[in-house]
């Protein structure tokens, strides 16, 4: 697994379809966050949920600091 966490003064995004048919549905409209931790995760094979339960408690920690 790997992983990208940027502190942004801020960030904007749009949501523009959903990706999997469990997610919420969306609205087409920009969102702005400010002082925010940005995770970026990207799963690699052979990675399984201890791999998951383990960077979930790093980003956790990276964020009380």
């Amino acid at each position: 697994m790997r992983i990208l966490q940027l502190h942004c003064d801020s960030i904007e995004y749009t949501p523009t379809k959903k990706e999997i048919k469990s997610a919420e549905e969306i609205i087409p409209e920009t969102k702005r966050l400010e002082e925010v931790v940005v995770a970026f995760v990207a799963i690699e094979q052979g990675d399984d949920s201890s791999v998951a339960q383990n960077a979930i408690s790093q980003i956790k920690t990276r964020w009380k600091k």
